[in-house]
Parts: C-alpha cells; structure tokens; sequence
C-alpha cells in the first residue's frame, strides 16, 4: 500500500524566511492527520528549545499518523529525539563520495560503522529506525547498497533513497530503486525527491512504479531550494493515477491556505491543484467547452476537491461565458445586444488590464439603453491591514500608494499595523480590491469596514 510522509514541518521549514511557531505546528499536525497522510515528519529536536518542544506535543497529540523524529547520526540527537516520545527516529548520513570527502572527512568503511553504530543505538532505546543516505542518487551504486543492506542489518526497517540535488529523470529513478529493491534485504523504500528541474513528483511516481513504498511531501512543495513534491498534487495524482482513494482531498486547499497564510510563502496562481487559476477558463473556446460539457477542459471535477470552476470573463471570452455571467445577475438581453456587448469588452479589454463584473454591466447598460441596478455606487471603505511578521510594513505601504483605488494610508499602532482609505465605484469592485489586497506579499489579515457617512472635520 502506498504511504506518504508529510515533511512540512521539517523539510518544510527549512525553507528560506519561513519560521513556524509551536502552536501553527500543532495545528499543520492535526490538518495533515485529518488528511490522512500515513507519517508526519516531525522536526529535528536538536535544532532549537522550540522545535524540541513541537515535536514532543505533537508526539503525545494521539495522531492517527506515525510520529517521525529527524537526527543527524548523533547519539545526543537520537536521545532527544527518544526523550521526545516518538517511537521512530530517522538517522541521517551522507554517502556520496563528494560530500564523505568534503563534508565528512571518512571513507566508506569508516561511514558503514557510523550509520551501523547510531542505528544500533537507537534500536537500543526502543526506537525504530528510518536511515536516510543522503545524495542516494550521486552515491555509487555498489556502495549505497552495501551501506543500506548494512543498515538493515543493524536494525534499520525503513530506507529513504534522496534525490538530494534533484538530478535524476524518471527513467532514471525507475531503474535506481527497481535495482535497489531487488538488491536490499527485506525492507520499506521511501523517495525524498527534490524539485531543482522539476521533475520531483514524476520521480517520486515513477519510483512508486518501481517498488518504492512512500513519497515524501511538503505542503506548497516547500523545502530546501525548490522543495520538494507538493502534498496536495501527490494526493491526487495518486488518486487520479493509481487508484489510492484512502486520503481526504477536500481538505487539501484548506491546508494549503493555512500553511500559505502562517508561513508567508506565497503559492503562483498557476499552481496545480490548490492555485488560484487552477480552474479558470477564459478563453471563447475553453469557456465554451466548459459551459457545455465541463470535462472538454477538466480532467477532474473540482467539487472533490472542494473548489470550483471559475470563468474569467475578458476580451477572450465568447458569448456564451458573457451570458452566464448576466443572467448570474438577473440581466437578459437579445443576441443582437449579446453580440455588440462582446464587442465592448473586446474594446475594453484591449485598453484595461482587468474587467470587473462591474465593468460587464456599465457596459451592458451602455449597449441597451437600460439601467441595470445591481451594484451599489460609490462606495468608500476603511481597511485594516496586519502584515506578515517577516515583512517591512513600508514595503507593503509602497505597494498599496500604487493601487488606484487607495486615497490614503497610514501606518498605526494596535493589532493591525495599516489603515487604508478606499474609494471604489460599487460592491463588487470593493470585493476585487479586498482579494487583490489578500494576495498581495507580506499581508496577512485584513478588516474592512464600509463607510456610512463621511463628516468634514472642523474648518475643512
């Protein structure tokens, strides 16, 4: 069967300016176990008071998941990770003749007895063991083998073949692991696949294929450099691809955007699967497609995993799209008005860079001669803004001077750190603002609140 360990809050917060408090990382440990993933990489307890304390409360939460500590091969780090309370221990040794050189200063044989004599001290405390020969894929062959079938025979149960610079292709990963399972004793294979072309979750599946047993995920991909595979593309390229139907996908996003919010690292809008467009079409034959048959462009439905389709409407768009989105409002027109309104957003869309749902009905108005009231007019708003701890509040000032709708900012005391004054010209065009702002880097929280009434101050 399938498993797949979560490494968010190990590989994950080795990523670059992201640092996780204890509270977030209880909470990343309960999402993943909702999700079902099968180990939860926990942290290494030797790096710091704080990632010691993490992983011993998230050892004792009671989690469905296997709690797994990370240690250098170090007696003091393997005892901590014991005095944690977890019952696995992964030890962790280089094997690649550049990094025994450079790194290690130890031959081969000196490196076998290392990892053996950690492993049999873990063993000994009651720990079971996961050895990682770190750079597997730059390793010579015969030797990682040796040190593995080595490993296994001091107690190990669990191998973790790393693609530690991300250098092999799918065909190459296939034939490596088929050639280690059929050469190691009896033992789990774990892929730890890093992303530097790209190519880490089609790795990761072709080593499935080849008799690996576990995939190594982070949420967002996060991880050294570029990461590792993206929990949630892992989860459904599993689901889609080989039929493992035992993980939650619609909790995937949730976690998505939680680990997004609380880390600051912010997922492109093209990613797969928990990305903004993941699922938006604009296009006149993509969204006529859709508007049909939604599997002419989707692969999946996106219901199972708790998103919808989104049609962007733009100088693209054909008339079917346009029309949906009237009749969302209640607006019907003829096909000779349908017609001469795709024209005016062609124009539109030519010289604006966005046009908003607003936009599609002043131009309705326009084409018909009738006024369509569904938005409010002129509207002005107070918005409070939180930044990202990690972030200048005056980068993000900077940022928000250039948005046309801002007439005022001000830095503030107080549990929000920016105030902006807002004028927009309805509802909707405030909501665009809202999400606009919401994605924007460093932002971490906002508070909106409309305007009622504006009254002049004295001698204005």
């Amino acid at each position: 069967m399938v498993e797949i360990l979560d490494s968010t809050l190990r590989e994950g917060e080795q990523t670059p300016y992201v640092n996780f408090l204890v509270d977030e990382k209880l909470e990343i440990a309960r999402k993943l176990d909702h999700i079902g993933v099968d180990m939860i990489e926990a942290g290494d307890p030797s790096v710091s008071p704080k990632v010691f304390q993490a992983v011993k409360e998230i050892a004792s939460l009671g989690l469905k998941a296997e709690i797994v500590a990370h240690s250098l091969a170090t007696r003091s780090g393997i005892a901590k990770a014991k005095e944690c309370g977890v019952g696995r221990v992964v030890v962790f040794y280089p094997t690649s003749k550049i990094h025994l050189e450079a790194k290690m200063n130890k031959g081969e044989d000196e490196a076998i007895e290392y990892v053996c004599e950690h492993i049999r001290y873990a063993r000994e405390l009651g720990l079971k063991v996961r050895y990682t020969p770190e750079d597997a894929s730059r390793t010579d062959f015969e030797f990682l083998v040796r040190v593995c079938n080595r490993a296994i025979e001091a107690g190990a149960d669990r191998i973790s073949f790393a693609d530690t610079l991300g250098i092999l292709q799918p065909h190459e990963m296939y034939e490596r692991v088929k050639a280690l399972r059929e050469r190691l004793l009896p033992c789990k294979i774990d892929l730890h696949c890093h992303n530097d072309y790209g190519l880490a979750l089609a790795n990761a599946l072709a080593g499935l294929r080849a008799g690996a047993d576990c995939i190594h995920t982070t949420v967002n991909g996060m991880g050294e450099r570029t990461g590792i595979p993206d929990l949630s593309e892992t989860v459904l390229a599993l689901h889609q691809f080989m039929g493992v139907n035992k993980y939650e996908l619609r909790h995937l996003t949730e976690l998505s955007s939680y680990v997004e919010r609380i880390s600051g690292f912010f997922i492109a809008p093209n990613k797969p699967v928990t990305g903004m467009n993941a699922f938006s079409h604009k296009s006149g034959v993509h969204t006529n497609g859709v508007l049909k048959d939604p599997r002419t462009y989707e692969n999946f439905d996106p219901a199972i995993l708790g998103r919808e389709r989104r049609i962007v409407i733009d100088k693209y768009t054909g008339k079917r799209a346009v029309a949906m989105r009237l009749s969302e409002y209640g607006v019907e027109v003829s096909p000779e008005e349908l017609e001469a309104i795709v024209e005016e957003i062609k124009r539109f869309g030519d010289e604006h860079k966005i046009l908003h749902d607003a936009d599609i009905v002043e131009l309705a108005e326009r084409v018909t001669g009738r006024m369509i009231d569904v938005f409010p007019r002129d509207l002005n708003a107070i918005v409070m803004i939180a930044v990202e701890s990690h972030v200048y509040t005056g980068a993000v000032v900077r940022r928000l001077k250039n948005l046309k709708q801002v007439a005022n900012v001000y830095e503030i005391t107080g549990e929000y750190d920016i105030s902006a004054y807002v004028k927009v010209s309805n509802v909707s065009d405030l909501n665009n603002f809202i999400e606009e702002l919401r994605s924007m880097p460093g932002v971490k929280l906002t508070d909106t609140r409309i305007v009622l009434k504006k009254h002049a101050e004295n001698g204005w």
